[in-house]
Formats: structure tokens, C-alpha cells, sequence
């Protein structure tokens, strides 16, 4: 038996923990693709064609749109795809502890955050340079940004977490 509750915790914590950050957060960012289609398809099967059309922020928008997920998610979602975009289009980029710390408050004030997985790491980013030192210093990471987001999303798609 795992010692974790869904698959997408094990992924997440197997794989982006053992990577660099630019790694981890597209790891992340694509975990968090299946729930959002899972939102889609529970609502209306039909829409899974055009669904897997849209871009990424499309996609986000048009679950919005539907009333499938509040405001606050869908702008947490955007500001998740947004960084992955400057990683996918800026060679180089590594956000800033600020930058990080916007993204993990904001997703915070918008996701239940069931494990206080958000706050802690908050907290261990506040008091440390950077993730990889959070990590090492509290035991808390990029992993749980992503795993606090997809068990949010999932209660949207009606599937046990």
C-alpha cells in the first residue's frame, strides 16, 4: 500500500522532488492538465474534443467560464501557467523568491490547502533563500504548491481525493 492518498501525490512528490525547479514546475504544470480535463469531462463528456484544442490558459478560462471553478482558482491556474510560460519562452528564467512567494500566497488564498502543505511552505520560503534550501531546511517544496492545487481540483471534477 503507498503511503500517499492519489496518484498524482506519488508523481509529484517522486518526480519533482528529485529535479531542478525548471523541471519540477512543468512536471507540475502537467499534473495539473488531467484534472482539469476531468472537470470538463464530468460535466459534459462532449466537450473533450474541443477541450484538448484550447491552450493551457484557454482551457483554464473556459472551465471559468462554466462556473466549474471560482475566479480566485482560475487566476492562481493563469499565474501557474504563466510562469510555466516565461520557463518555456525565456531561456534561463529562474523566478525570484517574490515571485515565488506571490504565486504560493496567492495560491494559498484560493485553494483549501488541506494539509497546510501552502502555508508551510510559505512559511519555509520566508525563511530561507530559495526552494531547494526550504526543502532541505523544513521538508517542504515545490511538490506541495502542486499537490495543495491538484487536490483542489479534483474536488471541482467530483472525484475522491
Amino acid at each position: 500500500m503507498s503511503e500517499y492518498n492519489n496518484e498524482y501525490e506519488e508523481f509529484l512528490f517522486h518526480r519533482i522532488d528529485d529535479s531542478d525547479l525548471l523541471t519540477g514546475f512543468v512536471i507540475g504544470h502537467l499534473v495539473i492538465e488531467h484534472p482539469l480535463e476531468e472537470i470538463v469531462l464530468n460535466y459534459d463528456s462532449k466537450l473533450k474534443d474541443h477541450f484538448q484544442t484550447l491552450t493551457d490558459s484557454r482551457k483554464v478560462s473556459f472551465i471559468n467560464s462554466l462556473g466549474l471553478v471560482p475566479d480566485g482558482v482560475a487566476s492562481c491556474l493563469q499565474s501557474i501557467n504563466k510562469m510555466r510560460n516565461r520557463f518555456a519562452h525565456q531561456l534561463g528564467y529562474a523566478p525570484n523568491k517574490g515571485e515565488l512567494l506571490t504565486l504560493i500566497s496567492k495560491c494559498k488564498d484560493n485553494f483549501n490547502d488541506m494539509t497546510d502543505g501552502l502555508e508551510q511552505l510559505l512559511g519555509a520560503l520566508s525563511e530561507t533563500d530559495s526552494l531547494v534550501e526550504a526543502q532541505e531546511k523544513y521538508g517542504v517544496g515545490l511538490a506541495d504548491l502542486f499537490i495543495q492545487v491538484v487536490y483542489d481540483l479534483e474536488g471541482y471534477a467530483d472525484k475522491e481525493v
